[in-house]
């Protein structure tokens, strides 16, 4: 007696913890846990995975038979179920459509957002900022300028940026944030250190700039103040070749620098060392682990500049120095200039939503955009193929 197989459908679904990236051509999936990817560029596979992200399908999608035998299809769900990022059910073992709370990225615009949450109060505009960097020089108006930092009430970090010897009544400023309890960050070069009075180290920390050529006798100056104030200390080498890179690597050494960063400059005329030495790789992307939440962060917000601003000497107020001031502290209040940055910036909410990233599966585990972008007027820095 012949005995007719029966041919099933099934609901196919991917796990909670697997993030879905869609391009023309290509998919990728991305296994947050373990860091694990997948990559298909079968048509068959990725109009299914689009289907399947479709809000409507809450993330279960029929697979009939008929699909199921196509060999594209089904080598992507047995690969699939063997890396544990996704899986199949039998429609017969369900009473209905069954339901897999897969993430979707849903951040509505900006502005609507403020408006719905009335975001736009003081308090809640406010809530976003984080950090303030102090640009200073001997033009700085220093009364002005605590007399602005007077009228902020939410805890902040505040950086003290440039040559704090130059400006005129510093001690007036320094005696406004040794009352503060907040992070302090004082951010100058080596060459421009300046010795603190005995006892201003309450939460204060200092990020020593070093450009090439190094000046041995300022640097052994500097050396000599810094370990003699006994505070927290980073140094960024400002490298824009391999041979400064060979300079800094020496003196890390030579000197036991223990917290340091390499901070590439482009000069124009370094390009070849960017594409050798900083721009992305596909590894280079892939070697980050990813969660979820950092997926959906990289869609709302450029998290080099979200939070923060820059105050510059004569009072212009930016996100990032790149940009259009926001406003100035003799005339705006902190509250216009941040709620201006939220609804007209082009910083804080910069993504990778530009061509040609907008059509790669790697959009969202690159970085966001940084300055360097803008410096070398190109809108992705990598080595990956389109």
């Amino acid at each position: 007696m012949n005995i007719k197989k029966v041919e099933t459908d099934y609901w196919f679904t991917i796990e909670p913890y697997v993030f879905v990236s869609l391009a023309k051509k290509c998919t990728l999936l991305y296994n947050t846990l373990d860091g694990v990817t997948f990559e298909s560029d079968k048509e068959e596979v990725i109009e299914l995975l689009r289907e399947l992200l479709r809000e409507e399908n809450c993330g279960v999608v029929l697979l009939t038979h008929e699909r199921y035998k196509q060999k594209n299809v089904a080598d992507f769900i047995r690969k699939l179920r063997k890396k544990f990022m996704g899986d199949v059910i039998d429609v017969i073992l369900s009473k209905g459509k069954p339901v897999q709370m897969v993430p979707y990225f849903n951040f509505p615009n900006k502005v609507e957002i403020y408006k719905k949450h009335n975001f736009s109060a003081v308090n809640k505009v406010l809530d976003n900022l984080s950090e303030i960097s102090i640009h200073l020089d001997s033009d700085s108006n220093l009364t002005g300028l605590i007399n602005f930092l007077q009228s902020i009430s939410v805890n902040l970090t505040f950086n003290i940026v440039g040559d704090i010897g130059a400006s005129l009544n510093n001690s007036e400023l320094l005696s406004f944030f040794y009352q503060h309890t907040a992070q302090k960050k004082i951010i100058c070069s080596y060459k421009n250190i300046f010795s603190l009075q005995t006892g201003f180290d309450n939460d204060l920390s200092y990020r020593i700039s070093v450009d090439f050529p190094i000046d041995t006798q300022l640097w052994n100056q500097s050396r000599t103040i810094l370990l003699g104030q006994t505070l927290p200390i980073e140094y960024v080498f400002n490298i824009s070749s391999e041979e400064e890179y060979q300079q800094a690597e020496q003196l890390v050494v030579q000197f036991g620098i223990e917290k340091y960063r390499l901070n590439p400059v482009y000069t124009g005329d370094n390009i070849r060392f960017f594409e050798d030495d900083v721009f992305l790789t596909k590894k280079d992307i892939l070697s980050i682990p990813m969660t979820i939440k950092d997926f959906f962060s990289r869609q709302a917000m450029n998290l080099y500049d979200f939070g923060k601003i820059n105050i510059l000497p004569n009072g212009d107020v930016y996100a990032n120095l790149n940009f259009p001031a926001l406003g100035n502290i003799n005339t705006d209040s902190i509250y216009e200039i941040v709620n201006k940055e939220v609804e007209e910036g082009k910083s804080w909410f910069r993504i990778r939503n530009q061509a040609p990233c907008n059509d790669c599966v790697y959009q969202w585990l690159c970085p966001p955009p940084s300055d360097y972008e803008i410096q070398i007027g190109r809108p992705n820095l990598c080595h990956v193929k389109k």
